[in-house]
């Protein structure tokens, strides 16, 4: 991961919904692992992906008019 940006992994996601959805998927199998770093590495990307489709939602808000 250069960036922290989904992009870096091979696949390029807009929709933040979807992205919010992996981050889920990630979160529950982080539930189920019984090794501590799979655990924190899966954590690690749910929020990452979270804070992609942040990112993605804040551009794709239109700009206000003035």
């Amino acid at each position: 991961m250069k960036n922290g940006r989904t992009e870096d992994f091979g696949a390029r996601m807009d929709d933040p919904q979807k992205l919010r959805e992996l981050a889920a998927w990630y979160r529950e199998f982080a539930e189920k692992t019984g090794n501590p770093s799979i655990w924190e590495s899966r954590l690690r990307m749910a929020e990452d992906l979270e804070q992609e489709a942040d990112l993605l939602e804040r551009r794709q808000q239109p700009v206000a008019a003035k």
